[in-house]
């Protein structure tokens, strides 16, 4: 490691600024474009860091922060068995992670994002308190969708990705000192919960010191990159059946949204 440490700061600044941009652009990737289906469907499903927040009474995981490795090398991008789920009160209320607690671990290869084991990106995504987020009325409503309670599908709703890469080798501590920094909350509760106090004691939030505060404290280096996303629902229509006479064949882009062969057999 003794290259690495002869690095200089502006070398380090864009490896680490690099490598957490690329997890927030594989997010990214991952909801809009259609190859990655079956990851997608992951992480909108009730298991997943979005569809944690989407699902039926998500309205009490506000505030939650979804904490995981991000591991490039694998051949997927999340598992909630891999995750942790950290309350606004700084307490764990789901620990995956094999034993690693959702978290990035030092003294583990596979952790790295690279097989030179020199980076490592640990991902937070959190859904704030929409009272704490400037944005006018309405605005979280798809154009073309009614507004129902109960359809997690009518609002388009934000989050906050939270992505901190790191250096361990570049820090004289031990992988101990790391993790138990990795273990706290990426952020305090006055950024995505509205209305607290750290006066107020009836108040379950934690104002304690944060992830980042922590490693910068131990002289880990690190880059936090943080993004706004909203999650929109496109509603697209396909006009399957014209009226009056047609050709008897249903067009390719309903037979696939329809699970239906030309003559209308289904698949």
């Amino acid at each position: 490691m003794t290259t690495l440490r002869l690095a200089t700061s502006d070398q380090v600044d864009t490896l680490l600024l690099t490598t957490s941009d690329t997890a927030n652009r594989n997010i990214e990737n991952i909801i809009n474009n259609a190859e990655n289906s079956n990851e997608k469907a992951v992480i909108l499903g009730p298991l997943g860091f979005f569809g944690h927040f989407l699902s039926t009474g998500a309205t009490s995981n506000r505030g939650d922060q979804i904490v995981f490795c991000y591991r490039p090398r694998q051949d997927y991008f999340f598992r909630m068995s891999e995750a942790t789920i950290t309350t606004p009160s700084g307490q764990k209320k789901l620990i995956g992670g094999a034993g690693s607690g959702g978290f990035c671990r030092p003294n583990n290869a596979d952790d790295f994002v690279n097989a030179r084991q020199n980076v490592m990106t640990q991902v937070s995504i959190t859904r704030p308190n929409t009272q704490s987020l400037p944005i006018a009325p309405f605005e979280n409503v798809p154009l073309g969708k009614s507004i129902t309670s109960d359809d997690a599908t009518s609002s388009s709703p934000s989050f906050r990705v939270n992505s901190a890469s790191f250096l361990p080798a570049m820090a004289n501590v031990s992988d101990a000192e790391i993790t138990k920094c990795l273990s706290k909350p990426s952020e305090n509760a006055q950024s995505f919960v509205s209305d607290v106090s750290e006066q107020d004691s009836s108040q379950p939030t934690y104002f304690g010191e944060t992830r980042n505060e922590c490693l910068a404290k131990i002289g880990v280096p690190t880059k936090v990159l943080v993004k706004e996303v909203k999650l929109e629902n496109e509603v697209n229509s396909e006009n399957c059946i014209d009226y009056g006479k047609g050709n008897g064949r249903i067009s390719d882009e309903c037979q696939e949204l329809l699970s239906l062969s030309a003559s209308g057999v289904p698949k």
